[in-house]
């Protein structure tokens, strides 16, 4: 047997891991800690993966037993991140971990410069280090006896390829800990785990059932995300490299297209584009959160561009647009402010798109605005997805293929960025224009003290 670093071999190693003894520690009261967090502490197993939800103490856990260890063993012990600065910021800055556990009478020195504490314990001395993963050929050299991986489905696979031969040299340990990010390599650890190999344990809480987080802060979790981001986050599902966005876009699909209202206030959501790709106007009416205009184009000059938008946004009462000003669209929005039009500008980066995304995700799922039923809007909704790349990113997009398009679903992003949530859970089937005619159609015959029925329902149809 050999084990694989790159294109380097190394010789098999006899396992020299020992579980740790049973040592009730003094901090904290290991007692008082909840059945999963002891079931991870005192698991005899070498290699564990704990997929946890948010706020399910995975760190905490961790840096427990990581002092644990290093009391009955003296030796190195490291705890990695992502990043030096994630690490930095989630264990040594937060008061409620690393220095809230360790107690002080063996704290011996720290240095802060390089995040490591030197602890002096009965048997001698251990060294605990925060690290990042930014760069895994760094971890190289040193000598730890217990490793975790913190937000391991955010880290480079390749921190484990470089530390794995030195735990199976000395008989050391690790812990792979965090929450489902597709199915990338956090996933295949977490079957390994599953797989009856005696050196590997698998743990997957979820926050339905765990009982750390209360039933309203769930709930209120769960309204600020998309079902697909919740599941993902706090019931630990290990979503599909790709997936669709959007779901129940046709239920939101009730509202009807109609000209401006007085007094009423309209944010514009513009994708502007050349060449193949469609510039896309979207309306909303922020009293109601209810779409009343939409068209697109392409293959139009800039002047005749811009003088569109102006002209739709002048006619529903200056409407505020909000446009999409990467590359193209910043001179646009600057051409547009100079003639008068009320403008929002936005610079598309990964996270902002992500966000507004995600926000008009949540607005669907949650039936907070009303779309125009258009058959171009649902194909580009139906087919909008996203992917998670190998460090774990998520993205969004349309499919790569010739005849699919984002543009009409970044538009109502961009508007729906400045709409307010409206609360419209329905439980009765929205009506047909047929049906909402019939019963204005009554209202005016009732009104008048019409004879009969028969004439008015004649007169729709009916």
């Amino acid at each position: 047997m050999s084990y694989k670093i790159g294109a380097k071999k190394l010789p098999y190693i006899p396992n020299l891991y020992k579980p740790p003894e049973d040592n009730r520690l003094k901090f904290p009261d290991l007692d008082r800690l909840m059945v999963h967090q002891k079931d991870a502490i005192f698991s005899p197993e070498r290699f564990k993966v704990l997929v946890w939800h948010r706020r399910a103490r995975k760190t905490y856990t961790s840096i427990i037993e990581t002092i644990r260890q290093a009391m009955l063993r003296p030796g190195v012990y490291w705890h990695i991140f992502p990043t030096y600065g994630e690490a930095k910021d989630a264990v040594w800055r937060d008061p409620n971990m690393l220095f809230s556990i360790i107690p002080k009478s063996i704290i011996e020195k720290t240095n802060e410069s390089e995040l490591v504490v030197t602890l002096k314990t009965d048997k001698g001395k251990s060294i605990f280090q925060l690290k990042g993963a930014d760069d895994p050929d760094a971890l190289r050299g040193p000598n730890p006896y217990g490793i975790i991986f913190d937000e391991f489905e955010k880290m480079k696979p390749e921190a484990w390829d470089v530390t794995e031969p030195i735990l199976r040299a000395n008989g050391g340990w690790a812990w792979f800990i965090g929450t489902p990010m597709g199915k990338n390599h956090f996933h295949k650890f977490y079957e390994r785990g599953l797989s009856g190999n005696p050196e590997w344990k698998s743990s997957l809480i979820k926050a339905s059932n765990s009982g750390v987080v209360p039933q309203a802060a769930l709930d209120e979790a769960r309204a600020g995300m998309s079902d697909a981001l919740y599941n993902q986050e706090w019931e630990c599902l290990w979503l599909e490299g790709q997936g669709q966005v959007f779901r129940g876009v046709r239920d939101v699909c009730t509202s009807i297209p109609h000209g401006p209202l007085q007094d009423h206030i309209y944010v514009m959501g513009c994708d502007v584009a050349k060449h193949e790709d469609w510039t896309v106007i979207t309306v909303y009416d922020r009293a109601n959160n209810c779409q009343v205009y939409q068209d697109r184009f392409q293959k139009l000059e800039w002047p005749f561009q811009k003088a569109k938008i102006k002209a739709v946004s002048d006619k529903y009462n200056r409407a505020l647009v909000v446009l999409d000003a990467t590359g193209i669209g910043d001179p646009i929005a600057d051409d547009l402010l100079r003639a008068g039009v009320p403008v929002e500008p936005v610079k598309f980066t990964a996270p902002v798109k992500k966000d507004l995304i995600e926000k008009l995700s949540i607005y669907i799922e949650q039936k907070h605005i009303r779309m125009i039923n258009m058959e171009e809007t649902l194909k580009e909704f139906d087919n909008f997805s996203y992917s998670i790349g190998p460090t774990g990113r998520i993205s969004y997009g349309a499919p790569d293929s010739g005849d699919l398009h984002d543009d009409i679903v970044i538009s109502h992003a961009l508007a729906v960025h400045l709409l307010n949530p409206v609360l419209r859970y329905r439980t009765e089937k929205p009506k047909t224009l047929l049906q909402l005619h019939y019963e204005q159609a009554k209202k005016n015959y009732d009104n008048a003290d019409s004879d009969g029925w028969g004439e008015w329902e004649q007169d729709v149809g009916l």
